[in-house]
């Protein structure tokens, strides 16, 4: 591989930089009137020479007449050119032609006047007016007038947004009159479509675009998290602050019960935005509406997010740099009560309350000691924080410390690095590109391995065999590797229990070394994974991933407006886990060493190895062609045919009792008690077919009148040989108002309107691999079958002979304007997607039929929503330097409700029930807090459904008390409960709030002056309701499990007390926050309106300031251009969350907030091109 890898390199150093001097060959030419342009070709035909030269520069539609035998190409070039600037190089084959630059007089000065119009005759305001090759430029006035100091001879280039870039000569001139067009390139650009591309202007469906300069410079190490905000519809939900970690996406919110993504394709291929380098984007498309996914059949039946990497260039060598160093710090507060007086007092308040006890059987000569060193922040010598006294007749360990768990645990700020290189360049024939990144991130862990480190390499060349025939290859590779610590397989495990237990009144560890667990004041073991940790990198994770991905394309173009594709894709990924833990040792009584006895997943000496592999094959081949017909009618027609293929594979082994504490090998498992060498194995496999053909028409009249269909026929291995086929047709007109006669008297200040409308109906694969068959299902009984446990076979449950495809049914309206030369610019897109026959439980059938019954197709869901985009460009003179500004608003919102399902009687317990609305939370309403105990023993409502602990409790415990929760009896009944549970019946609860995001939106706004340039980027959700699950300890603190690890400071001000009677929470207690049965019976795991939080944020998610040096600097160096800059990620964020300890989007991700810690993101960085 290495040999082939240099080989390579190689071969690009030899035709980068090798230069053939041909000999001067002769040609025999006898023209007549005839073009330079005529001439050269004809040269070029007889010499095999190849002229590169700028149109706009040389002008090759001068006529001459040319008579010359067999006479050498230089005299002939001489000849064509004399009397004029152009001169010429040779190097290779290659005849450079170039006008020669006069030497400017420094001392030859002069100043030059003139206005600047628009086609109207209006004067362009705060057009640049600049002399090439320099820095010295001014801003045309109100009047459109400008004046500047030039050099003799020198050219002014002269540009407003909007509007074309002029370059005019200013020789013999003192005074210039010009005219603007308006450009039309904003109209002409090319969008990324499927399998092709379309002019924006064109475009009938819902497309939205990313470019590579709102991706460039942010320090998130991952594509997919730059374009939070971006995009209106496109939802991209993070699962956790870890490292290298990704983030899922889909677009226009819910897609179907049983999940779904959009297809994302990076160069037409399917891949994971997530292994792409950032760097290496030319552009995203984000295709949103079915009509124009539809071409991609049955994968994208829920969008399309398209990638379109950089490509090389015609032109000389083109190196650039980018290199980023900063550091991360968690988003959320990271301020916890490291005061062991306060820890245990507060702990022991909510688990007296709770069981009439102390958790920690600390004497009040105890709470003195700790008392007095309340304020030590370091241990003082005279004041020691570990103290042997004698307890139940032996020496025991006695603990007064002020421990910081989170910062010995963590590290706040973590150092982080990017570099990201490219190497571009080609001729008229051939153009090449490499580029390379690396990426490396130290985690939040400090006492143990907690690395990411990936890197990725992308090599593209295109080669033109002739004019016909274009041979390229696109080849990229990605690695990963994370390190972590490995008690329970991942990092968010570490971040779980080491929120138990450990109080700040513990120290690290014993003055002898030894580490804490049990101990002598309760029977619960202290923070498992400080046990971990102690013994660095024995207890260790590791995750590696490699994604080789390949894909040749030949073109081929017999005749003109026809162009065939056909490309073949191999991609193999390979994932290899590990995970070691060791035995551990603790200690709670001097001079005795213990360990744990039972096997748990961070005591057990043991060993695992997994393994998933996957390897892809597609095939395309489609062609396009397109033309006009009678001036005004074009069309563009393109078909195909698309086949892939997917296999997979799991691999996993467990190995236990290995010899070495340090030494990872399945070789080293040793006997256990009973002379067994214990080693489980497991695997897997799947695998995947999908064929389909596809179609797409597009017509327009004039450019005015606009029609597209498409459609796909697919084949899907998903499904049974009598449905495995389906056809998805689609559909979409639009309209360009500006281009009507009757709005001409607009065109001054109207540059585009177009409305448009679409609608599309696609299938769904997204299910199971082998849901049509019944599967056979390999275990081992529980019961023992002489001295072993047998192994046993069964059959999965009946599956439907009529299980089908979902499908997807989508109607989508927009709206397109832009003002003012395009500066001004507007998108509006309304839109209802139906999604039907959904995968759901089939019918409910007799106990007695002993299995369950057929999953069916037999639900809908129909979302409705809207997405609004607005954005301004435009300059004006400051301090008499241009300063150009941009502005970009996106807003967009959706609903989702069931609109079919098979659950006549709406019982909650079945999940769904038609109108339901997706992300619906049921819960009470909360009167308040009782005042006294004599108004809470006279509160005739049973409470008990919902606050079982006052059942259990016994004296002065038992029942309600002053500072408990009032849930008011909205049914009248005297009792909460849940009624029925049902909508109909739904006892006490109501509809409180929703978890679905609400008035999504991202503004932008950036600038650029005088080499200096500045972004700023806002993203935020409008509302988004959540309630604080079961062991959400940031958040319930104490509440949940009294021993709470990280205890929010002064939590006990924040409840209920006779002193503080409108406090927050309710008063102190245990585990009213705690249900691990799941069935809501305790006073916080009940859902109610007083703690549902609103966790609708607005987020400073970039910010960048950069200084690009001046060109006559850096040329001097050799340099093309030089940019320093700093960014920031997540800086700031501010939402109505009841707690500084919780970031609303670790709250969005729901579940317990036990995962890595979100992170906020500060570098510096260069630029370099050369």
């Amino acid at each position: 591989m290495n040999k082939k890898i240099t080989l390579l390199f190689g071969i690009m150093f030899f035709i980068l930089n090798t230069t053939v001097f041909a000999q001067n060959k002769t040609v025999t030419l006898h023209e007549e009137q005839s073009s330079i342009q005529t001439i050269l070709s004809k040269i070029e035909k007889q010499t095999k020479y190849l002229f590169v030269y700028d149109k706009a520069q040389i002008d090759v539609k001068r006529k001459v007449t040319l008579k010359v035998n067999n006479k050498p190409v230089s005299q002939v070039l001489n000849t064509l050119f004399a009397g004029t600037q152009v001169s010429y190089t040779q190097n290779g084959n290659n005849i450079v032609l170039t006008i020669r630059k006069e030497p400017v007089r420094q001392s030859s000065v002069r100043l030059i006047k003139g206005t600047i119009t628009a086609p109207n005759g209006e004067p362009v305001i705060g057009a640049t007016v600049k002399e090439k090759d320099t820095d010295n430029g001014v801003i045309s006035d109100i009047d459109g007038k400008f004046s500047i100091r030039i050099h003799s001879g020198a050219q002014l280039i002269i540009s407003y947004v909007g509007m074309v870039t002029k370059t005019i000569s200013t020789t013999g001139k003192s005074f210039l009159s010009v005219t603007l067009a308006e450009d039309s390139k904003t109209l002409e650009e090319v969008v990324v479509v499927g399998y092709g591309t379309q002019k924006r202007v064109n475009l009938t469906g819902a497309i939205s675009t990313v470019s590579s300069k709102d991706l460039i410079d942010r320090p998130a190490t991952s594509a997919t998290h730059m374009l939070q905000g971006k995009v209106p519809g496109l939802n991209i939900t993070t699962s956790s602050g870890t490292p290298g970690n990704s983030a899922s996406i889909n677009i226009r919110g819910t897609n179907s019960i049983n999940g779904g993504s959009p297809l994302v394709l990076i160069d037409g291929v399917e891949g994971d935005l997530g292994h792409i380098n950032p760097a290496d984007i030319e552009s995203i498309s984000v295709i949103k509406d079915a009509s124009s996914s539809a071409i991609y059949g049955a994968r994208a039946s829920f969008g399309v997010v398209l990638v379109t990497t950089k490509d090389g260039g015609e032109g000389k060598v083109r190196v650039s740099y980018n290199g980023r160093f900063g550091w991360t710090r968690p988003t959320a507060s990271v301020d916890f009560e490291t005061r062991g007086y306060y820890s245990v007092k507060t702990v022991n308040t909510f688990w007296n309350a709770y069981t009439g006890v102390n958790y920690m059987s600390y004497t009040e000569d105890d709470m003195l000691e700790l008392w007095l060193r309340r304020n030590d922040k370091t241990e003082n010598p005279s004041r020691p924080w570990t103290v042997v006294k004698e307890r139940n007749g032996r020496p025991t360990y006695y603990y007064y410390a002020n421990t910081d768990f989170w910062h010995y645990l963590y590290r706040e700020n973590k150092p982080m690095m990017n570099h990201d290189v490219s190497i571009s360049g080609g001729t008229k024939k051939m153009k090449y590109l490499l580029s390379g990144g690396y990426n490396w991130e130290k985690g939040m862990i400090k006492k143990s391995s907690d690395i990411f480190k990936k890197a990725n390499f992308r090599s593209k060349l295109s080669f033109d065999v002739n004019d016909y025939v274009n041979i390229s290859n696109n080849t990229s590779f990605y690695h990963s590797k994370y390190t972590y610590p490995g008690a329970g397989g991942s990092s968010n495990w570490y971040f779980s229990t080491s929120q138990l237990h450990a109080l700040a009144c513990f120290p690290t560890q014993n003055p002898d070394g030894t580490s804490i667990s049990s101990h002598a004041f309760n029977g619960y073991r202290m923070m498992n994974s400080l046990l971990t940790i102690r013994d660095k990198d024995k207890h260790k994770g590791a995750d590696r991933l490699d994604d080789f991905n390949t894909t040749t394309e030949v073109t081929l173009k017999p005749v003109k407006g026809l162009e065939v594709k056909a490309n073949f894709t191999y991609n193999i990924t390979n994932k290899r886990s590990m995970s070691r833990y060791v035995t551990t040792e603790y200690s709670q009584y001097p001079g005795m060493v213990e360990t744990y006895e039972e096997p748990s997943a961070y005591t057990e000496n043991r060993l695992k190895e997994a393994t998933d592999y996957a390897h892809y094959l597609a095939t395309n081949v489609y062609a396009t062609y397109g033309g006009n017909f009678l001036k005004k009618h074009n069309y563009k027609v393109t078909a195909g045919f698309n086949y892939e293929t997917k296999y997979m594979k799991t691999n996993s082994a467990y190995g236990y009792n290995l010899l070495s504490e340090t030494l990872n090998d399945f070789n080293l498992i040793g006997e256990d008690s009973e002379g067994e060498r214990r080693m489980e194995i497991k695997g897997g496999q799947n695998e995947y077919a999908l064929a389909g053909y596809f179609g797409r028409i597009n017509y327009d009249y004039d450019g005015k009148y606009l029609v597209e269909f498409s459609g796909r026929y697919d084949g899907s291995s998903r499904f049974s040989s009598k449905d495995r086929w389906g056809f998805f047709p689609s559909a979409s007109v639009g309209w360009r108002l500006s281009e009507e006669s009757f709005l001409s008297s607009a065109r001054s200040w109207l540059s585009n309107l177009k409305v448009r409308y679409s609608y599309g109906n696609l299938g769904n694969q997204q299910v199971g691999y082998y849901d049509y068959l019944r599967t056979i299902n390999i275990g081992t009984q529980s019961y023992l079958f002489g001295d072993k446990l047998p192994s046993s076979a069964s059959i999965s449950a009946p599956v439907s002979s009529n299980l089908t495809w979902e499908t997807v049914e989508h109607h989508n309206i927009g709206l397109d304007a832009s003002f003012f030369n395009n500066r001004l610019t507007f998108t509006g897109e309304a839109y209802i997607r139906n999604t039907k026959d959904m995968l759901t439980a089939g019918i409910s059938l007799p106990a007695t039929y002993g299995t369950s019954s057929p999953r069916m197709n037999s639900a809908d869901m129909q979302t409705k929503g809207y997405e609004l985009s607005l954005g301004w460009q435009d300059m004006f003179k400051l301090a008499g330097k241009p300063f150009s500004y941009q502005v970009n608003l996106t807003f967009n919102d959706y609903t989702s409700e069931i609109t079919k399902f098979n659950n006549p009687e709406k019982a909650f317990a079945k999940g769904y029930y038609e109108g339901m609305r997706i992300g619906e939370i049921w819960g009470y309403h909360i009167d308040g807090l009782f005042a006294t105990d004599e108004e809470a023993a006279s509160y005739e409502v049973d409470q008990r459904r919902v606050n079982d602990i006052i059942n259990s409790s016994s004296g002065a415990l038992k029942g309600l008390h002053a500072g408990d929760l009032r849930f008011a009896d909205l049914d009248g009944d005297n009792i909460i409960s849940t009624g029925e549970n049902t909508v109909d019946n739904p006892g006490d609860r109501r509809i409180i709030g929703n978890s679905e995001p609400r008035y999504q939106y991202g503004a932008n706004l950036a600038f650029q002056w005088y080499g200096f340039d500045f972004s700023v980027f806002f993203q935020g959700i409008g509302r988004m309701d959540w309630y604080p699950a079961h062991e959400a300890e940031l958040f319930w603190g104490p509440f949940n499990r009294a021993y709470a690890t990280f205890l929010p400071k002064n939590f006990l001000e924040q409840c209920w007390s006779e002193e503080n009677p409108n406090a927050y929470f309710p008063r102190p207690r245990a585990y009213v926050a705690y249900d691990n049965m799941g069935d809501q019976c305790r006073e916080l795991t009940a859902k109610n309106d007083r703690y549902l939080q609103n966790i609708g944020y607005c987020r400073l998610k970039n910010l960048t300031v950069g200084y690009t040096l001046p060109k006559n600097w850096t040329r001097k160096a050799g340099i093309d251009m030089l940019r320093v800059y700093f960014s920031g990620e997540n800086l700031a964020c501010w939402s109505g969350i009841k707690t500084d300890y919780v970031d609303p989007e670790q709250a969005r991700r729901g579940g317990d907030l036990k995962v890595y810690p979100w992170q906020k993101t500060f570098t510096f960085g260069i630029n370099v091109n050369f």
